[in-house]
This record gives C-alpha cells, structure tokens and sequence, in this order.
C-alpha cells in the first residue's frame, strides 16, 4: 500500500511536470506568433510604401513624397499609444487589449486595400500602427507573467514577421496586384486572436492588479524601497506619473539613447535612400529593387533577433555607432553613387539589418534581467518608446533628405 502510494504521488509529479513543460512550450510558440502578427501590418506598410505613394508621385522617380510619409502614418500613432498607454491601460483587462489591437490590424488591412483615395490609405496605414502601438505594449507587458524566454520567442517573432512579410508581398505582387496583396493579410490579425484565446494557457496572474503599472516611487530616504503614493487629485496623479516617468527614464537612459540612435539612422537609409538607390545596370525595376531592399533589410533584422538564445551582448551602443557609420555610407552612395553594382549594396542593407535587429533583442533582454521584478512591466513597455522616437524622427527628416539628394539625382 506505501508502494502503491508513493507511485501514485511520483505519477502525479510527473504528469505535473509534463504539464508545466507543456504550457511553456505553448507560451513560447504563442509569444512567437504575437510577435509575429504584432510587426506583420507595419512591415507590409513600409513595403508597399513605394506603391502606395506611386499614384500621388504619377509613378515618377524621385517624386516630392517620399515613402517617410508612410513611415510618419505607420509610426507616429504608435508612438502616442505607447507614450499614453502607461497612465490607463493597466485598467484593461489584457483580454481586450488583445482583441482590440486584432480589429485594428483587419480594420487597416481593409482599408488601404480598399483605397485609392491617399488621405484614406494614410488612414489606413495609421489604424495598422496604432494596432502595432497597442501589441507592442500589451505583449511586452504578458512576457512578466512568464518565464524570461518568452522574450526571445517575442523577439524572433517580430522579427520574422519582417522578412516574411517583406517576401510575401515581392513574391504576390509578381502574380496579384499590390491591393489583393494587402487584401490576403487579413489572415494574420485573426491568426493573433485565435493564438491567445486557444493556443495561450493564460496564467490566473493576469485577473491580479498588474504592479508594474502602480505609481510605484522611490523614497530616497529609503534607498531601493518602494511605497506605494496614494494620490488625491488629478494634479497629484499627474506628478507621481511625471517622476516615475523620470526615474524610469534615467534607469533605462543607456538602452534607450542606445535603440534610439540605431532605429533613427537605419529608417533614415530604409526610407530616405531606398527609394532612389536605383540601379538602371539591373535587370529590376525600381518598384522591384524597393521591394528587395525591404526582403534583405528583414532577413538581417529576422535573423539578429533570434540570437538571443545563443549569444547576448550588454554593450548594445556598439550597434548605434555601427549603424550610424552605415548612414553615412548610405548617404554618400544615394548623393555619388560610387558602388559598381547593387549587389553590394544588398550586401551592405543586410549588414544593416543586423546591427538593428541584434540592438533590439539585446536591450530589451538586458532590461529584463537587470530591471527588478515589480518595475520590470513598466520598464519594458517604457523602452520600447525610444526606438519608435527614433522612427519618427527619420520620418520626419527622411522626406528633407529625399528631396536634397533628388536634386542631384535628377539633374
């Protein structure tokens, strides 16, 4: 009987142990889906940007709207998201949240198919960004409800989704047209929500009030202890959100400078130079040569993010400094055109890509380990505001840059 006893209770251990091995493994692929599905919208954005300002620019080259234009609709709502997020969406059960950023990617899917009206394409590309906005905090905020290595499944995610699709919107594009294109990613969104209610085991954490989101304050008095400030007024919630902000800020000050610079200088090459990088020795046509420009920046970007599982480098602002020798060389190639063939320059955008993608896995994955656990929610979806102010500072700046180089270009 105490034989039959204590194999029972090693039967129970193990079927326990079989199940927990088995929701991690499900948790791992989930985050990799979202990741996935959560960057799909906003890199079918970027690469069909050429098509989508190809009507407004007659189908011209070097035309007065740059594809930053896009990247200006498919980043800045984004950036409002995650910079407003942090104030009210730990009131939202993370059920919605998933749901609601699902909706925004079909909604956007449809409606730049849909368009040909630019202002409404514009809109278009803005609901896919405000989803990707939404994801990117909710997603990076579930992580700390799971073990660490669903960081790097989210990662990779992210990743892949840029050179799948990248290359799924160059190879439909060879047989459909750039709108059936757009229209057969509506698969993706529905993907995302059927991974979270079905493949997901959600842990009963998620129904608890989510510290990370807490007004949580340091006493200096007390060194490293937290209290929790009660507030009173509406003036009082806006100043311990404005100094926890801060302290957030100045802790993360070295990642965040760090994926700021990175993303600043590589969307300045993806969407200030690509466009013109043109090579008429090349058998491609412009439209063509965009395209595999995006397929090669992603595979670099794809391939950096899912390294984490093997090596981590701490010293991520090595990543900033290369990626911004990188611009430079861009620059001179769009303005002289001094390389020989276009292969090189292939060569030099997956470079590209993975100086972008290794700073990404790498920040974010540092931050995870160094940042304690009760900050680590807020501060993961703090950092990744850094690398959209980046985006959108090249955003801002790339259509300048256009124009100036076209100058030459042209004449």
């Amino acid at each position: 009987t105490e034989s039959s006893g204590i194999n029972a209770e090693y039967g129970e251990r193990l079927l326990n142990m079989s199940e927990i091995e088995n929701n991690q493994r499900r948790a791992l692929a989930s985050f990799w889906i979202f990741g996935l599905c959560n960057n799909f919208g906003y890199v079918i954005m970027l690469s069909a940007a050429y098509d989508l300002i190809s009507n407004s620019n007659n189908n011209a080259y070097c035309g007065k709207l740059s594809t930053g234009a896009i990247l200006l609709a498919d980043v800045l709502p984004s950036l409002a998201v995650k910079m407003v997020a942090p104030t009210f969406i730990h009131k939202i059960h993370y059920n919605v949240k998933v749901s609601g950023a699902a909706l925004l990617s079909l909604a956007s899917f449809i409606m730049v198919a849909s368009s040909t009206n630019f202002t409404l394409i514009i809109f278009g590309v803005m609901l896919a960004a405000t989803s990707s906005g939404l994801g990117e905090v909710t997603f990076l905020a579930l992580t700390s409800h799971f073990e660490r290595a669903v960081i790097t499944s989210w990662s990779s995610g992210t990743g892949f989704a840029g050179i799948l699709g990248a290359t799924l919107y160059l190879a439909l594009n060879l047989v459909l047209s750039p709108s059936q294109t757009i229209y057969l990613m509506i698969i993706v969104p529905v993907i995302e929500i059927l991974t979270y209610w079905f493949l997901l085991v959600r842990p009963a954490t998620l129904n608890e009030p989510p510290g990370g989101f807490e007004p949580l304050l340091v006493d200096e008095s007390e060194g490293d202890n937290v209290t929790l400030v009660g507030t009173t007024t509406p003036l009082d919630g806006i100043k311990a959100a404005a100094k926890k902000l801060a302290s957030g800020v100045n802790e993360l000050k070295y990642y965040m400078g760090s994926l700021f610079l990175v993303y600043a200088s590589e969307y300045l090459i993806n969407q200030g130079m690509f466009e013109i990088m043109w090579y008429k020795n090349s058998h491609w046509s412009m439209e063509v040569q965009y395209r595999v420009y995006q397929v090669v920046y992603q595979s670099g970007v794809t391939i950096s993010r899912s390294s984490a599982s093997f090596v981590h480098i701490n010293k991520v602002h090595i990543f900033s400094i290369l990626q911004f020798v990188n611009l430079v060389i861009f620059a001179c190639e769009a303005r002289y055109q001094f390389l020989p063939s276009i292969w090189i320059t292939i060569v030099l955008i997956l470079y590209e890509g993975l100086l972008g993608g290794a700073c990404y896995v790498n920040a974010f994955y540092a931050i995870y380990n160094e940042v304690p656990a009760h900050r680590r929610e807020y501060s993961l979806g703090l950092a990744s505001v850094s690398d959209s102010l980046g985006i959108v500072l090249a955003g801002v700046f790339s259509t300048f840059i256009h124009n100036y180089i076209c100058k030459f270009r042209v004449h």
